[in-house]
């Protein structure tokens, strides 16, 4: 009877192992997917800053910098967030890129970011409310919010394009928040515990494409 009593224990605990494993399942998913976009989306925007400055936009060359290191901020809140709920990161697969004019670069990405805010990562923040994933949840909140912002910023510098005013990028170390300011004005106040802007450098290559 003892016996009995114990293996059904040991089947019970496996039953409720097994079934908060399926429970966060759909989205440990969605973290590998966000993930892995974020990576490559870095390392794209690193490769259109190149191609920027090579066709003189220097400051569309910055703002593509500043933007691929919010999106490897994005990554790594990813990363944690699946560490958090007992997943491994996927090894990173990089995409072909295909670059073309600097025009052609913002004109994609705007399209691209948009449906990330008002589709993509709204569904993931969804599910992660549904499965009680908190970390999750913020990490999809934290990068919906700051791809709008990337959206604004590519809008603007496509309608300016060739004559882009000079401005600083400050890329938030916990949000991936990505604040553009006039030259010399101080960093933006933090508004999360243990936050910090970090002021993109132009021309200093960023960590994004070797953060895995």
């Amino acid at each position: 009877m003892k016996i009995l009593s114990i293996l059904l224990v040991v089947l019970l605990l496996g039953s409720l192992a097994c079934a908060q494993s399926q429970k966060h399942s759909q989205t440990l998913d969605n973290l590998q997917k966000a993930y892995q976009a974020e990576a490559n989306a870095s390392r794209r925007y690193e490769m259109f800053a190149k191609k920027a400055a090579e066709e003189n936009h220097k400051q569309i060359a910055h703002l593509f910098q500043a933007v691929s290191r919010s999106e490897s901020v994005h990554m790594q809140n990813h990363k944690r967030a699946i560490e958090a709920m007992g997943g491994t990161p996927a090894k990173i697969k990089y995409e072909e890129v295909e670059v073309e004019t600097t025009r052609d670069n913002l004109e994609e990405p705007i399209k691209g970011e948009k449906q990330e805010t008002e589709a993509l990562y709204p569904e993931f923040v969804k599910i992660a409310k549904q499965e009680k994933a908190s970390q999750a949840e913020k990490s999809f909140t934290y990068a919906m919010q700051a791809e709008a912002q990337h959206e604004e910023l590519f809008k603007d510098a496509l309608k300016n394009l060739g004559k882009n005013k000079k401005q600083d990028y400050y890329v938030s170390s916990l949000t991936g928040s990505t604040i553009a300011t006039d030259p010399g004005k101080p960093a933006p106040k933090p508004e999360h515990k243990g936050e910090e802007f970090m002021r993109i450098e132009y021309g200093a290559l960023s960590k994004a494409a070797r953060l895995d």
